[in-house]
């Protein structure tokens, strides 16, 4: 009965000197920042808009634009982190399709090589 008590204070002992030391562990590791997948690892492509051969449908106004061109982007299966549009210069003095509008879409979406890929075959440069 003697030595179980004796065992048990030193395992206290052995415990209470660990217990700083295992409290310090645990705080590190939950102050430790977790990387969130593609953090910091965006890019902004930009793409002309035309007056009417864009694969999306052009809005009466920028709003509609936008939703239209994520529908076309959701359908393609193309990752948008950000998505806007704006006034960037004047418009081309042609009524072509291919005319510029003056405006630019700007899509952010992850940096690799495949999304790049597939935004350049529409435009996105």
């Amino acid at each position: 009965m003697a030595k179980d008590i004796v065992k048990q204070k030193n395992s206290m002992r052995i415990v209470n000197k660990f217990t700083p030391l295992l409290l310090i562990i645990v705080i590190i590791l939950a102050c430790k920042k977790i990387r969130i997948i593609g953090y910091n690892e965006y890019i902004t492509l930009a793409y002309k808009q035309t007056i009417c051969s864009d694969f999306w449908t052009t809005g009466s106004n920028d709003s509609i634009t936008i939703n239209n061109v994520k529908r076309y982007f959701d359908s393609s299966e193309l990752y948008i982190a950000g998505l806007d549009i704006k006034q960037d210069t004047n418009p081309d003095t042609c009524e072509a399709c291919n005319c510029k509008t003056g405006k630019t879409i700007y899509v952010t979406t992850l940096d690799s090589d495949s999304l790049k890929a597939k935004y350049a075959r529409i435009g996105f440069k």
